[in-house]
Order: C-alpha cells, then sequence, then structure tokens
C-alpha cells in the first residue's frame, strides 16, 4: 500500500506492517494505525501515523541507553495485546529532540508496547518514580535506582 508522509514522500510499505493502537496514543486518541519506519544504522526509528502525513514519533528501544530498564507488563494489558510469549513483545520509547540535540530525551514513564505477532500496540503509563519522563540520551550509561 502506498503510504503518503511529510518525512519521507510518498512510501511503500506492507499492509501487514500495520499496528493497531485500539486506544490511540496519548494525546492522539484518534490515531489508530501507525507503521514503524527504521532509520539507516542508528537506534531510531520512526512511528508514523497511517492516516497523518504530518504525524510521526522518534522512537527507540531503551535499553542501548539505559540497560537496566525493566518493568512488569500487567496481566491486563497482555491480555488486551494478545501476548502469550514475551518473545512478542517489543517495547519502545517516545524521544524528544530539541534545537541542541545533546539534550535528546526519552519518555521511560509511558513506554509503548508492541506485539509484533498481533501487531496491536498500546501505551502504557508506568506507576514507577525510577523512570522520568526525560531520560537524558547523551549521557554516559548509568542505571536507574
Amino acid at each position: 500500500m502506498k503510504l503518503e508522509t511529510t518525512r519521507f514522500g510518498e512510501i511503500d510499505i506492507d499492509e501487514k506492517e500495520r499496528i493497531n493502537f485500539p486506544q490511540g496514543l496519548y494525546g492522539f486518541k484518534s490515531e489508530k494505525e501507525f507503521v514503524l519506519l527504521a532509520t539507516d544504522e542508528t537506534p531510531f526509528f520512526w512511528l508514523q501515523s497511517v492516516a497523518n502525513p504530518e504525524l510521526a514519533f522518534i522512537v527507540t528501544e531503551p535499553w542501548g541507553f539505559c540497560s537496566n530498564y525493566e518493568f512488569d507488563l500487567k496481566k491486563e494489558v497482555q491480555n488486551e495485546l494478545n501476548v502469550t510469549s514475551k518473545d512478542d513483545v517489543m517495547v519502545i520509547n517516545m524521544v524528544v529532540i530539541p534545537d541542541d540535540p545533546q539534550e535528546m530525551t526519552m519518555n521511560l514513564k509511558a513506554p509503548v508496547i508492541i506485539n509484533r505477532k498481533e501487531r496491536l500496540g498500546k501505551q502504557i503509563i508506568l506507576d514507577d518514580e525510577r523512570y522520568a519522563v526525560k531520560y537524558k540520551l547523551l549521557q554516559e550509561e548509568r542505571s536507574v535506582s
């Protein structure tokens, strides 16, 4: 299928690559379908809306920046996403890149959970004080305590 995007122009995506977010994302409840677009040789992806060419989020898997990031995925979320194996689960976090890229942050508080097999996603909010909304990416690796 053809997908029109502001950043990449018209691109071809496989229908099977679409990820359904039945509840949308926080602040974007009406946006229900996205695709993940890889970037060349970087740990970052674009989470691109299928319906809105202008809506795309920079995301990354957290462990390259916060190696001890962990949380228990609540049973209700597992059920909503039809998770049967932890191998099905992909965790990504939203990234904000301000004018000074050295100040880039990742939201550890509200990860996006994707069932790769079922192509279902949900953004959750962790009830864990260790994780910040603005975790600085470009600093020496440190752990959250």
